[in-house]
């Protein structure tokens, strides 16, 4: 199995496979990119083609090609690899290696179940209606099957089936599918919510045939299921973004579905207009270009404003595609068609120019105090953009429109730049954690050893210690793998450590916070002399506990000996 595992590590070259997730920009000899794992703005993520690793210089997160896609993707060991050998073309036999099991397997099952009874209802006679319902709504057969949407009949019939899988009231209740020893969806079309692994982990359910008050009943939150946590469509959109190069996005789950339709696929949904931390993760995760197409009406044009200066701080390319009539994009591809849609997409305005237009919402600019505060408020917006040829496509447009001699505009645009300046200097910068002086000793130890059979052999002989446990046990691991190789890759040894949490944990720690991998012999004699000074300072306070217990005057006095050699030398 290993043998297979590196070859598949091999195959798929740690530039290339990132590369087709995120854009890479070659400095030297390595590349660069925005880091996927953290709010990044500015390339801190380096990529080693040499050594097949990947590390940010800001968060830390760190690895080889397998571990990158399996915290990209959030999947496990086994999905990462069968991934890649994919992409490869290996036939990837994994008879031998078990995906990771988590306490919440169960519950991902029970939705599972959940899933197919309702898929398997609105397939049968009982789901007549439901269908035709959907059909006059413009959602076909095939999107019912695209987008696994069920049907929910009486009001025990899932709890039931659940209760006879060993499921108890309690777990069906606490998971949002039931309330007591009933069905908490009843007589309604269900939309299914998938999250990033494409796992059913709630569920929309629409009314069709009653007069219920309650248009929409959707899943609580849970422990797998948390709203602000997932984007609608995300796991179908990813193939379809990587082509497009950019990703729609929309409140709800018909708006996904209705361009879906119209082959407009790289399309997810907000479920609602609050865009959470989570969901920004995810979309950098697709694209660094946006399409906001939110609602039509005036909530949804302050939610577009909200939504594009959350994503422009984020550092994301922004388009906002604007429908008329106050529609929301179903609404719209349903009243006026597909080409006319497309025809908005094609021509969808830059987020400052959209946001510029609606600034003047409510103010009167025949009033001069009104409009010289929204003049300078444009040129604060403006000096926002880092594309210098916007900004002056920008300057030439207000000055065209409110007769401004354009030299005004900039050097009033000099007057904020220097104001940010010097209001940036004022701003204190987030320190990463500081390290002792001999957590660092330890980690660069480390770092040489995986680079050096030769140091490690001079470690093993002249220190074979290090003050933390796991520290020690990845020292061990790195010594046994030279003894049974011969040699160390370290993109293969991150590998060895995927089945091992705390090593890999250590690992990664090692690589964000080491030195100069060049460091030489003489430098890491400096950092085992640290540590064992570490070891010294840690013998004399034991023999001091020692002292602090004994009551024999002449035990105390070879105490006392023993601290004054250990303090010289000669004992250590």
């Amino acid at each position: 199995m290993n043998n297979q595992v590196n070859e598949i590590r091999k195959a798929n070259d740690i530039v290339d496979v990132i590369s087709s997730y995120l854009p890479l920009t070659k400095k030297g000899k390595n590349y660069f990119g925005v880091c996927p794992f953290h709010d990044d703005t500015n390339p801190s993520m380096s990529v080693s083609q040499d050594k097949q690793i990947y590390k940010c210089f800001s968060c830390g997160a760190s690895g080889n090609v397998i571990t990158f896609v399996m915290d990209y993707e959030h999947v496990d060991f086994k999905e990462a690899l069968s991934s890649l050998a994919r992409r490869a073309g290996i036939d990837f036999k994994i008879s031998g290696l078990k995906s990771q099991v988590t306490k919440y397997d169960k519950y991902y099952k029970m939705y599972d179940i959940s899933l197919r009874l309702y898929q398997n209802n609105i397939n049968s006679a009982l789901g007549k209606g439901a269908v035709e319902y959907l059909e006059r709504r413009g959602i076909s057969k095939d999107l019912i099957k695209e987008f696994k949407i069920g049907l929910a009949l009486g009001k025990n019939s899932l709890t039931n089936v659940l209760t006879k899988k060993d499921y108890s009231a309690l777990e069906i209740e606490e998971y949002g599918l039931g309330t007591g020893y009933n069905d908490l969806y009843i007589n309604r079309i269900m939309f299914p919510l998938f999250d990033t692994n494409n796992r059913p982990v709630g569920f929309s359910g629409r009314i069709y045939n009653t007069s219920d008050t309650s248009k929409y009943i959707n899943t609580k939150e849970t422990p797998i299921f948390k709203k602000g946590e997932i984007l609608y469509n995300y796991y179908k959109a990813k193939e379809y973004v990587r082509e497009k190069k950019s990703v729609i996005i929309t409140e709800g789950f018909m708006d996904v579905i209705r361009l879906f339709s119209i082959g407009v696929r790289n399309v997810v949904a907000l479920m609602g207009t609050a865009l959470t931390h989570e969901q920004v993760g995810l979309l950098k995760r697709l694209s660094h270009d946006i399409y906001i197409c939110l609602d039509g009406d005036n909530a949804g044009q302050k939610a577009t404003l909200k939504v594009g200066d959350e994503l422009s701080n984020a550092g994301f390319n922004i388009k906002v595609i604007t429908l008329k009539d106050g529609l929301d994009p179903d609404e719209y591809v349903l009243k006026y068609g597909k080409e006319s849609f497309l025809d908005l997409y094609d021509n969808a305005v830059a987020f400052n120019e959209y946001k510029l237009y609606h600034m003047r919402d409510g103010l009167d600019l025949s009033n001069l105090e009104e409009k010289t505060a929204y003049i300078n408020t444009v040129l604060k917006e403006v000096k926002q953009e880092d594309d210098e040829i916007k900004q002056e496509f920008l300057l030439k447009k207000i000055s065209l429109e409110f007769d401004i001699d354009v030299n005004i505009l900039k050097n009033t645009l000099k007057k904020i730049e220097k104001y940010s300046k010097i209001e940036a200097l004022k701003t204190k910068p987030v320190v990463n954690r500081k390290l002792d002086k001999y957590q660092k000793a330890t980690y660069d130890i480390l770092y040489i050893m995986l680079n050096s059979y030769e140091k490690t052999k001079l470690y093993e002989k002249k220190l074979n210690y290090l003050p933390y446990k796991e520290a020690r046990y990845l020292a061990n691991e790195i010594i046994y793998t030279y003894k049974m190789k011969g040699s160390l890759v370290l993109a293969d040894f991150i590998t060895s450590l995927t089945d091992k949490e705390n090593l890999m944990k250590e690992a990664k720690e090692v690589l964000k916070y080491a030195g100069d991998e060049e460091a030489n012999l003489e430098a890491f004699e400096d950092y085992m002399a640290v540590i064992r000074d570490y070891s010294k300072n840690q013998e004399i306070k034991r023999l001091k506990e020692l002292i602090r217990e004994e009551i024999d005057p002449v035990k105390k006095a070879e105490i006392l000996e023993k601290i004054r050699l250990v303090k010289i030398g000669s004992e250590f």
